[in-house]
């Protein structure tokens, strides 16, 4: 115990929600967010992406980017949710090789929209406090006139672990203790109009404020991605935005159940979201030779790589060593099926078809209980303007969309 005149808060656990949480409401039945724009490839480890890699693999180069989410504001999108990645995946195409920060490209977001969210990641366990995310977050914040959320990332990969230093093995479950704390910190943070102390098991802070605070009241929105049991409980617990994968419709009604229970018990609102990925052509015929192209030009090296890294992570089970099925000749350890879901979509639902057919899945995804989408494109240039002149309009009679 530190005796500097200040006082300890109490609170180091969640459920934690100093002045209640924040409006999630965009007047959209279905909100949609742009996803995945500041890394190379985005979801895509395909060296068809090589024919023409300014549009398909570095659309992130901020010339372009700035503008496709420009146009992704103007149609109507409701959030910008960048990729968190320090560390590509290699191969022939270095898919996602580069990748421009979440924070300071939400930063540089803010001034060129108006009204769509703008989102960044904190990877908690590399060694960031609470105090600089807070900090950084109530600027942007400041800078965006309340747009500004997090997305908090309790593991992840190895091998970006390591890149700062942390060596150490990442115990799932004392992963999301970390999260907790470092959460409740930061509210407090946002929260506290004094200075504070904070004594935690993992996180200390003395004599601490955050001046100035969020302009969003009470505080900006959070989110986390969690499949386990231990990381939806977390998310519901302590975030706003739970997002979660499965892999089929049934899977994602059985995960909404699951969360919306939890949701009751803690007496918390949380909005469910997941992300896909779309590839939207005239006709299903001409989405399906598109795929199959994609398909047999899979960098299965950037898989490889991707799937060795992918130890300790929790959203996508990719890191299970007990995966069964047959290996890729080449690549032991590497199972077929992952690929086959992993390399066109990172396991995400995939939007493939025509316009009424992407409707369509985007119906059926809401008709399960998501209430936010986050789509990367294969093509983001042409795929955001088939959502506004094919797809929205759609969306739109079937009542999914304003």
């Amino acid at each position: 115990m530190v005796n500097n005149g200040f006082r300890t808060v109490e609170t180091t656990r969640g459920p934690f929600d100093p002045g209640g949480q924040p409006d999630l409401e965009t007047g959209q039945p279905l909100q949609l967010g742009f996803f995945g724009w500041n890394v190379r490839a985005g979801m895509m480890a395909s060296k068809a992406v090589l024919t023409d890699e300014a549009r398909l693999a570095d659309y992130w180069v901020w010339e372009r980017s700035s503008k496709l989410i420009k146009l992704a504001e103007e149609i109507g999108f409701d959030y910008q949710v960048p990729f968190g990645r320090w560390i590509g995946g290699g191969g022939a195409t270095n898919f996602n090789g580069a990748a421009l920060d979440f924070l300071a490209s939400a930063a540089a977001t803010a001034p060129i929209t108006e009204k769509m969210g703008v989102i960044s990641t904190a990877h908690i366990t590399y060694g960031f406090h609470p105090l600089h995310i807070a900090k950084f977050g109530a600027t942007i914040d400041h800078i965006s006139n309340g747009r500004w959320g997090l997305n908090i990332v309790s593991g992840y990969q190895a091998q970006e672990r390591a890149a700062f230093g942390r060596l150490d093995p990442l115990d799932h479950d004392e992963a999301y203790d970390m999260a907790e704390e470092f959460v409740v910190l930061m509210k407090h943070l946002w929260h506290e109009k004094e200075r504070f102390n904070f004594e935690g098991d993992y996180y200390q802070s003395y004599g601490a404020i955050v001046a100035p605070g969020p302009s969003r009241s009470p505080r900006p929105v959070l989110m986390n991605a969690g499949g386990s049991p231990k990381g939806i409980d977390f998310a519901v617990r302590n975030v706003d935005v739970v997002f979660t994968l499965a892999p089929s419709l049934e899977g994602y009604r059985d995960k909404v159940a699951q969360i919306r229970d939890l949701s009751t018990k803690y007496n918390r609102k949380v909005k469910i979201a997941t992300m896909s990925w779309a590839l939207i052509e005239a006709t299903d015929e001409l989405a399906a030779e598109r795929l199959a192209w994609y398909q047999d030009e899979v960098d299965l090296e950037a898989v490889y790589g991707y799937y060795q890294a992918l130890a300790g992570i929790d959203t996508f089970g990719a890191g299970d060593s007990s995966a069964k099925g047959d290996d890729y000749e080449g690549y032991p350890g590497l199972p077929r099926e992952f690929v086959e879901t992993f390399a066109l979509g990172m396991t995400s639902p995939r939007l493939c078809g025509s316009p009424e057919t992407v409707a369509e899945k985007i119906r059926a995804l809401h008709e399960v209980g998501i209430e936010s989408l986050f789509i990367n494109f294969s093509d983001p240039q042409k795929g955001l303007h088939q959502m506004q002149d094919d797809v929205l309009p759609i969306l739109r009679k079937m009542g999914i969309r304003n």
